[in-house]
């Protein structure tokens, strides 16, 4: 049996029927939960991420239609991304290896994204610009945001072809082909991309249904 075929027989005895999984989270309307979301659920709890967006809806009425400037507006309005983070977010963790607060990383991802020659200040530009190499640089040249980071953020938006293998995702795939190995990040989406295709699924519900299976809680 070949990685594909071991992964397909883990999800078969370990996911269920597909038209059972839940429904992907995304945000359609709102680059800035987009940005929020994606940015929170770097190696941290979901709870921790679910937190954050609750606190950033009860500050703005209008959260769920807020684009990326929008966000940026808010966190200067209070004294920039730290007091952001500290009075609003109440959330001061860092970027994923850095001393840098999550907002600043955002703040500058969305003012790099917003850009005139780039010109992604929404959800609907965002899509448009799904595989735009110059948007994906402009978000993934702030420290601290990688691949994941930016694969998250378009699913966020409602991309369905991107997956975000971080690592409880690899650690199920692993698990599942039997691989002594850690695999790298290209390897586990390949994986899904393949199987999602054998279950006529996206590879964003494979990657949710995983994740959730992986998960003590929802996200």
């Amino acid at each position: 049996m070949d990685d594909l075929q071991s992964l397909q027989a883990a999800i078969s005895t370990n996911l269920g029927d597909p038209s059972e999984w839940d429904a992907p989270v995304e945000f359609p309307d709102s680059l800035a939960l987009c940005a929020l979301n994606s940015v929170y659920s770097l190696r941290s709890h979901s709870t921790a991420g679910q937190r954050v967006l609750a606190r950033y809806r009860a500050c703005r009425s209008s959260a769920d239609t807020d684009t990326g400037p929008d966000l940026i507006a808010a966190m200067d309005g209070v004294g920039g991304p730290e007091a952001f983070a500290r009075d609003v977010l109440q959330n001061d963790s860092k970027l994923p290896g850095t001393n840098r607060l999550r907002t600043i990383g955002i703040h500058e991802a969305l003012t790099r994204l917003a850009a005139p020659e780039i010109g992604v200040t929404t959800t609907a530009q965002l899509r448009a610009a799904a595989d735009d190499k110059r948007a994906e640089k402009a978000w993934r040249s702030v420290s601290g945001l990688g691949p994941l980071s930016w694969s998250f953020f378009l699913m966020n938006a409602g991309i369905n072809h991107q997956s975000k293998p971080d690592v409880m995702v690899q650690r199920y795939i692993s698990r599942a082909i039997d691989s002594r190995r850690t695999l790298t990040a290209d390897e586990a989406r390949q994986l899904i991309e393949s199987a999602a295709a054998d279950l006529q699924v996206t590879p964003r519900a494979l990657d949710r249904a995983i994740w959730m299976h992986e998960s003590p809680t929802s996200n």
